[in-house]
């Protein structure tokens, strides 16, 4: 009888853990996600206009606060700041962001670092947009 305790109380603690573990991953694979999708949106936004304009920079803005992001956790690299590129070249974004991994007061967080790509082509004309160019 003790042995059946002893063995529901030890897979009731495994259980427990694998939960607790499964939704923390979750959480982390979410804000993955979404730095790849703000990644890509970037790159997108370069390659239409040859460059990193304030129009991008407003809606990096927004999706920090739309996240509640720490902005000094974040890191964002950008192929194309301060001006057009040529019709035809690659511009890139990379935002990494240091994911805090952790459960409240149960365990010690320590951090990951969460990388999001972007790739594009630029297909901008030289006259064919009115923007301003500037860096993240």
């Amino acid at each position: 009888m003790l042995d059946k305790v002893i063995a529901t109380f030890g897979a009731l603690t495994i259980l427990l853990i694998f939960a607790m573990t499964s939704a923390l991953f979750v959480g982390m694979i979410g804000q993955w996600y979404s730095l790849q999708n703000q990644a890509q949106f970037l790159a997108a936004s370069q390659g239409k206009y040859g460059g990193y304009t304030t129009v991008a920079d407003d809606a990096l803005q927004e999706y920090i606060s739309d996240y509640n992001l720490d902005r000094s956790r974040l890191d964002v690299s950008v192929s194309a700041p301060y001006g057009p590129v040529s019709y035809g070249t690659a511009v890139t974004t990379e935002i990494t962001y240091q994911f805090e991994f952790g459960a409240g007061n149960w365990f010690t967080p320590f951090t990951v670092d969460l990388t999001g790509r972007g790739r594009s082509v630029s297909t901008y004309l030289p006259g064919t947009y009115s923007v301003t160019y500037t860096a993240p």
